[in-house]
């Protein structure tokens, strides 16, 4: 089993948990540490851990929040009853959330990042206090921990304001209450964040290993910080009304040029994802992961994201026997209507994306072929299987995959609806319906690597994908196209690039829409879809069982009930309904 180490190298966590992230009414201050606590450099170390800890837990609600509410994952009733959850996912499908559930199933996305921030700030403040000498480290190796809590501590303002637009710049504990504060104008708090990063990308290491980020997985350094740049630059213009394209660019350039250390493609589209990608030079920042410790995105309970990615009964075909029972929660939005006809929507079609050009890797069945190794990228249409081939069953009917939802239940292998309405909605699945994504690998029980693989939060890919898109908006679309092409030529076969490749050295025409369909590609189930459709204009627009929206209000999330009642001071984001609120006269 892979040890995880955290900061410094020094520190075993793989043994460390955190139930307590799943408690959003922690109060902060029950957190601060004595000056009693701090005796020695791994008390340090664990205070600084504990925010870390919860950023990666944090990822199962951002994925729920950005993938929910995008074109090309669902969350279809089964049977009509399992995970219908009183139409809770129709309403986030369709952007009808309300103040009284927020925009994913935990209702304060708010409340969450909160709350790391408030672990930030605490031990920031703490270490204030702190000398390096009664400690046992360098004057230099304190500041280092006091750089990681800053970055990270941006990392969740980012995500805020990506998600609120109008949010409180909460960077201090003691006096200043997250509970008490007022929101900032957004263009305070983008100046803010791009100052702060700023700041620490001027004092970060660069990265120094020539293979991955090894012990230091999960640290920012230089390109972490950079690429939280990168993302606010990408996206200024629907953040603030000011493109930044160009700064933008220039920051993309500086780490794929390697200012800020070795950073290279790997030569296949899953290594990234492997159990070993600690070694992978094309991660920038992963939260390390081990099965005997932190695993927040295999975890076979409602706080997971790829274990809810797979079909029922999934880990029969898999192998899998230490980690419960799969439940899909998610699916790819179906191609085809129940006559067999193709949907005409531009957006989600995930399949038929993949299916465009020919002879891609990752679209083949997804097999586990033993030693640690895979194939593939998804759970196609056919018969699902056991290890031993016998055909499975959930529901009282074989299980049969579809790139459609209906009620097939025992016709899906004739593709005969035998339920009560043929109807392709949310609402009318089976669990026949749908097909699935597996971006990490679901090695078997017992096989290396199984759920070894750390959390890739940003990649190399990204990076040049950003400076593509700026590119192509500024009008270099054959630099926009070599940039793609440079990622894109390991996906498929040599003898195929002619016909895959944008053009110039393909033949593909490279635009906006295709550019939005390559990043939903490129990135499939990687939890950023919601704001990749806001900035291409299309997050309001028609999809599967989604009708076009009147106006672009639910670009950003509403306060729910509760945040506004906890805090007097805040304002509800535009278009949504508000609390009643009273004046004292």
């Amino acid at each position: 089993m892979k040890i995880n180490k955290i900061l410094a190298g020094s520190l075993i966590v793989a043994s460390v948990s955190f139930a307590s992230c799943t408690n959003l009414d922690e109060h902060v201050y029950d957190q601060v540490m004595s000056e009693n606590y701090y005796q020695h450099r791994d008390d340090v170390i664990r205070a600084v851990l504990r925010p870390f800890e919860h950023a990666f837990w944090s990822e199962t609600f951002k994925f729920e929040c950005e993938e929910s509410s995008g074109d090309q994952i669902i969350t279809p009733s089964r049977d009509f009853s399992d995970w219908y959850d009183a139409g809770r996912w129709e309403r986030f499908h369709s952007h009808a959330w309300t103040i009284d559930e927020g925009p994913c199933r935990i209702s304060e996305p708010w409340g969450g990042w909160y709350t790391g921030i408030g672990q930030c700030n605490s031990v920031i403040e703490d270490l204030k206090h702190l000398t390096a000498d009664q400690l046992g480290m360098s004057p230099e190796e304190l500041e280092y921990f006091r750089l990681q809590l800053r970055a990270l501590r941006a990392w969740y303002h980012y995500y805020l304001f990506d998600g609120y637009r109008n949010i409180i710049i909460y960077k201090s504990a003691g006096a200043e209450d997250v509970k008490s504060l007022s929101q900032a104008d957004p263009k305070e708090t983008f100046n803010w964040i791009e100052k702060e990063c700023l700041e620490c990308l001027d004092k970060l290491p660069a990265k120094t290993n020539g293979t991955g980020n090894g012990e230091r997985q999960g640290q920012f350094n230089k390109a972490a910080i950079a690429t939280l740049l990168v993302r606010l630059y990408l996206n200024a213009e629907k953040y603030i009304g000011v493109p930044h394209y160009q700064e933008c660019i220039a920051m993309a350039k500086r780490i794929t040029n390697g200012e800020f250390g070795n950073y290279k493609l790997d030569t296949t589209w899953d290594k990234v994802f492997d159990y070993n990608n600690d070694t992978s030079d094309e991660v920038i920042l992963a939260w390390p992961s081990s099965y005997g410790g932190s695993h927040w995105h295999y975890n076979g309970n409602w706080l997971t994201i790829y274990w809810r990615n797979l079909p029922v009964q999934g880990q029969l075909y898999l192998g899998i026997t230490d980690n419960g029972n799969t439940n899909p929660q998610y699916t790819l939005s179906p191609s085809y209507d129940n006559n067999g006809n193709l949907f005409t929507n531009q957006l989600g079609m995930v399949t038929q994306k993949f299916i465009k050009y020919p002879g891609d890797y990752r679209y083949k069945q997804y097999k586990n072929l033993g030693g640690g190794k895979r194939e593939g990228m998804f759970f196609l249409e056919g018969y699902l299987r056991d290890t031993k081939g016998r055909i499975l069953r959930a529901n009282n009917y074989d299980l049969y995959l579809l790139d459609r939802v209906g009620q097939y239940r025992n016709g899906a292998a004739t593709k005969t609806i035998t339920g009560v309405s043929s109807v392709s909605t949310l609402h009318n699945a089976d669990w026949n319906s749908g097909l699935y994504a597996v971006k990490y690998p679901m090695y078997p029980t017992g096989d290396i690597g199984h759920m070894e693989s750390d959390y890739v939060e940003m990649r190399l890919a990204e990076i040049i994908y950003s400076q593509a898109e700026c590119e192509l908006r500024l009008g270099n679309k054959n630099e926009a196209a070599r940039l793609l092409n440079s990622v894109r030529k390991r996906n498929y076969p040599q003898s195929y690039w002619p016909q895959v490749l944008y053009a110039p050295e393909g033949s593909v025409n490279l635009d906006m829409n295709e550019m939005l369909d390559e990043w939903g590609r490129e990135f499939l189930t990687e939890g950023r879809r919601r704001i990749d459709l806001i900035r291409f204009g299309r997050f309001q627009d028609a999809w599967w069982d989604k009708a076009t929206e009147t106006d672009s209000h639910t670009d950003i999330w509403p306060l729910t009930r509760t945040t506004l009642q906890s805090n007097l001071n805040l304002k509800q984001n535009p278009g949504y309904e508000d609390i009643q609120r009273t004046t004292n006269n």
